[in-house]
């Protein structure tokens, strides 16, 4: 989303490697904190997805990369601060980039320039967030998919399905984020719609469906500001009704970092590494 670049700036003029979440206990992340709405769907849990046999250490770290739109890009900048702050063997690459989806291939061709990015970073994991700026015809080389028919619903899935297809295929474990409402009714029913369209695309293709619905949305995919973490209600969504808080971001970074090292133990350092790093 365009309005995107100005709370970007203002997020890099920060020291997000020390950024405290005020009224938060340090030592507790927000994900696992975390209760979820009432009446929403169930929370993502782990599904059986082929895990990596690698072991990953503070030598030989992980890569995670993230890709899509302003959202992905705001909760790519969180996960790296998370990442540190946990001290996991993990790298954290982000390419998410402003006022993109899959819709307009014309303006960013999302399915090339990630294969591109495959091979540039050769990432463990990758983590994606599409949809807030797909509102519209579908348009490539191919030519254009009238938005709102059969014919769009089915080139989306496939244009997202390809994306996951292609990080499983080079031995990367996909995370595809679906969309949290907004605050905008038709976009609000927009991302509804889309989401079993993202899920669907990750699961039938080796990949993972995490919906941000159950920890950011009220009663039938309808946009809230707030989340009940603890005993704490803390606002999550930023004034433009689109994006997130810095409290946001981290929140669902905490949830992603959360459900990563539970599949992939080894992303986590020893007892005694841990010991160390809070006596720095």
């Amino acid at each position: 989303m365009l309005r995107f670049s100005k709370l970007r700036r203002t997020l890099g003029l920060l020291s997000l490697a020390a950024l405290p979440v005020a009224g938060c206990t340090s030592a507790q992340d927000l994900g696992q904190m975390l209760t979820a709405r009432p009446g929403g769907e169930a929370p993502a849990r782990v599904t059986p997805v082929a895990q990596t046999s690698r072991r990953f250490s503070a030598e030989d770290p992980a890569t995670l990369l993230v890709i899509g739109d302003s959202l992905a890009d705001g909760f790519g900048m969180l996960l790296i601060q998370r990442a540190q702050a946990r001290g996991l063997h993990l790298r954290v690459i982000n390419r998410g980039r402003v006022s993109t989806g899959l819709s307009r291939g014309d303006f960013y061709d999302w399915p090339g320039n990630f294969t591109q990015m495959l091979g540039a970073t050769q990432p463990d994991f990758t983590v994606a967030h599409f949809g807030s700026n797909d509102m519209q015809s579908i348009r490539s080389a191919a030519g254009t998919v009238p938005f709102q028919t059969e014919a769009w619903d089915a080139a989306y899935k496939a244009r997202a399905g390809g994306i996951v297809a292609a990080a499983t295929e080079a031995g990367s474990l996909f995370y595809m984020i679906g969309p949290a409402p907004d605050r905008n009714t038709k976009l609000n029913a927009h991302l509804d719609h889309i989401n079993p369209l993202l899920a669907a695309a990750a699961q039938e293709n080796g990949g993972i469906y995490f919906p941000l619905a159950p920890y950011a949305s009220g009663e039938g995919f309808s946009w809230v500001a707030t989340s009940q973490v603890g005993d704490q209600t803390l606002t999550i969504r930023s004034g433009d009704g689109s994006h997130f808080t810095m409290r946001g971001y981290q929140l669902v970074a905490d949830l992603v970092l959360d459900d990563l090292v539970r599949r992939i133990p080894s992303l986590v350092p020893a007892p005694a590494q841990l010991a160390f790093m809070q006596l720095q």
